[in-house]
């Protein structure tokens, strides 16, 4: 079977969930606006678009930029041109189909695409519905798993050839420049998943630290987070190291976030509550001490966004189900030292968990 054929198969299959989903919901139909889940629906990576969605049709709505390149990538979507804006257009798909109760996601509208939807519905209700389509792309198929894996091969391959390249003297934007542009230009990727994160120092105690002019030195701490897109999807990983011998502070706070992560991995299986996977890591390190140093969740979903469903942190309920893909990610920071997180992608299998990303590139 052809690449083509696989991801219309995907297809089928998700529209297929969805519409089981409508029924469940007591919906006509649900307005999409999210590039993602457009994407996700229709197979179209274009912006500027949106999705009317029902028991019997996936209608994309999109303007003249886009419409060949939507007839050519979308094959199982009616595809509208539109010349009065999308909600005018989506309203009258609602319309034509004749949808009097439709869903929509409140957080993906702005309040005046909102007004604008139901003065064109002429009575039809918005019901909220949030998260519908993101639940669906929680579980990824064989094919996205692949994908996943196809950008992580690149982001490996990329760190490889950076760590070849790092000197003494470099700055933090040297460094993040010089890995986005490997895996842009050297590795095919079609671009960086997020911003780069290359931090030394005490600048890498702020998880999101954004590179700047702090420079190399042979026996700091590098802390590098780095990911790629290729194919739509996306990759989100973290090393801790060092050009020369990293602090002993910091290597034993390495060593501790390392265990903590290999505890949390072990406890991933299907059925197993998110909140408590991260608890595993996190009571690891409470009980060493650095519990205060440890402020975010241990991870997240990824795909064709950089942050996807589900979340893995101490407040979100729900459970792990076979297909999924998150990152486990403990830390530590320690304001004005330093700071160390490692961070590897994981599968979720009828078996427990397999970690996707290479434990080689360390």
């Amino acid at each position: 079977m052809s690449e083509d054929s696989l991801w219309t198969e995907d297809l089928k299959r998700r529209t297929g969930l969805l519409r089981e989903s409508l029924e469940c919901h007591r919906i006509d139909g649900l307005l999409l606006t999210s590039e993602a889940n457009v994407r996700y629906l229709t197979g179209f990576s274009g912006s500027e678009s949106a999705v009317f969605f029902s028991a019997r049709r996936t209608v994309l709505v999109t303007d003249f930029r886009y419409v060949e390149e939507a007839r050519e990538t979308c094959p199982l979507a009616e595809v509208v041109r539109h010349s009065r804006g999308l909600m005018d257009a989506l309203a009258r798909e609602a319309r034509r189909s004749r949808a009097k109760r439709l869903g929509f996601d409140p957080a993906q509208f702005t309040v005046i695409q909102a007004r604008a939807l139901r003065k064109a519905l002429r009575g039809a209700s918005l019901v909220a519905r949030p998260g519908l389509v993101e639940e669906l792309r929680g579980v990824k198929s064989a094919r996205e798993v692949a994908a996943i894996e196809e950008a992580l091969r690149v982001a490996e391959r990329a760190y490889v050839m950076l760590w070849r390249r790092l000197r003494p003297g470099m700055t933090e934007m040297d460094v993040a420049s010089e890995l986005d542009y490997i895996m842009r230009r050297r590795l095919g990727a079609q671009g960086s998943a997020f911003e780069t994160i290359v931090a030394f120092d005490d600048h890498a105690s702020q998880p999101h630290a954004k590179p700047g002019s702090r420079r190399i030195r042979n026996d700091g701490v590098i802390l590098i987070d780095w990911g790629a897109r290729k194919g739509g999807y996306n990759c989100d990983l973290t090393r801790t190291s060092s050009l020369g011998t990293m602090p002993k502070k910091a290597l034993k706070a390495r060593e501790l976030v390392i265990e903590a992560q290999r505890r949390a991995i072990a406890a991933i299986r299907p059925g197993a509550a998110l909140r408590d996977v991260d608890g595993v890591a996190r009571r690891f390190l409470v009980s060493r001490g650095y519990g205060r140093a440890f402020g975010h969740g241990l991870g997240h979903g990824v795909g064709l966004e950089i942050h996807e469903l589900p979340t893995l942190g101490r407040r979100w309920k729900g459970t792990l189900r076979s297909g999924m893909v998150v990152t486990v990610e403990p830390g530590v920071y320690l304001p004005g030292e330093f700071g160390v997180r490692i961070e590897d992608m994981v599968l979720v299998t009828g078996a427990g968990a397999r970690v996707l990303s290479s434990q080689s590139i360390e």
